[in-house]
């Protein structure tokens, strides 16, 4: 027999159709906080406040023949230092008032998650302040519109090793993702099992080494400036001095850092506004600390 034609449509059961908001949360991707992690921290010498913090260079002293009966020769040079000043303050900061928080869906935490991507944020500009050192360094290697060779990376560890900085400890790598996956894992030295027995390119992961260097691969490796490159590094931890202020979690009296890299993340209620609001900042400050501890190292991005 023929079907009937008037069975219910979705168009008849509409308002018993549900439109659910589910239970999972597309939230952002972050990027990898390592370089705050590898350079210097300063911070503790701040503890008890001030905003600049000096540290003293010592030069090498050179030895002068001596004969007998004459003086002996002195050497007196001037000395310089390095400062660092601590005076970039940024924010994150966001407001909920009570009935948007009393209707927003309760399984989504949306106060907890918002307040973990405010204390991102601004750990991140540390992150980057420190990535856009690295075209400071004097020494560099390759040009923004080439690849990496193989007798760049090895050009750079000479100029490190050549100012007797010992490689083999607190040295590393820093390479923006598309530079190490199609540049550096393009060089067969580095990728083919047969050359470095650690590494399987079709079975596992490749380790991240050059010649026993660690590498670390982070999206916060800059572009150099005015081009479409990419602004690497190989540098010891010295290279690259940083630190932040207490900002402390009772405000500016507080005694005590809230959190890595100095983070402080604070709500306050208003009640004359019937709101939460919250502010995550970083007060920090970067400078380079050792010119020669560090290789620019310049690449195309792709």
């Amino acid at each position: 027999m023929a079907w009937p034609t008037d069975t219910f449509t979705s168009t008849d059961l509409d308002v018993f159709i549900p439109e659910v908001w589910g239970e999972k949360i597309n939230d952002f991707y972050r990027s990898k906080l390592i370089l705050a992690d590898f350079f210097t921290d300063r911070s503790s010498e701040l503890s008890e406040g001030g905003d600049v913090l000096y540290t003293p260079n010592m030069t090498e002293f050179a030895a002068s023949a001596k004969s007998n009966a004459t003086a002996v020769t002195l050497v007196s040079p001037t000395e310089t230092k390095v400062t660092l000043t601590v005076d970039q303050w940024f924010e994150a900061s966001f407001s909920i008032e009570d009935k948007e928080a009393a209707q927003v869906k309760h399984s989504y935490y949306v106060m907890e998650k918002y307040a973990k991507n405010s204390g991102f944020a601004v750990a991140k500009k540390l992150e980057v302040a420190l990535a856009l050192l690295f075209d400071n360094f004097s020494t560099s290697v390759g040009a923004s519109t080439t690849t990496i060779a193989d007798s760049e990376i090895r050009a750079a560890i000479a100029a490190l090793e050549s100012e007797n900085i010992d490689t083999t400890s607190e040295t590393a790598f820093f390479f923006h993702p598309n530079v190490f996956w199609k540049q550096v894992q393009n060089l067969d030295k580095f990728s083919l099992a047969i050359n470095s027995p650690v590494n399987d390119p079709s079975a596992k992961r490749p380790t991240a080494h050059l010649y026993g260097i660690p590498v670390f691969i982070s999206t916060n490796i800059q572009r150099i400036s005015g081009t479409v490159g990419r602004s690497n590094a190989l540098a010891h931890k010295d290279a690259l001095h940083w630190a932040t202020s207490p900002l402390g979690s009772g405000g500016s009296k507080g005694s005590s850092m809230t959190g890595k890299f100095g983070v402080r993340v604070q709500s306050n209620y208003v009640p004359e506004y019937l709101a939460t609001i919250t502010t995550a900042d970083i007060l920090y400050g970067v400078v380079e600390n050792r010119d020669t501890n560090g290789v620019w190292i310049k690449t195309s991005d792709s």
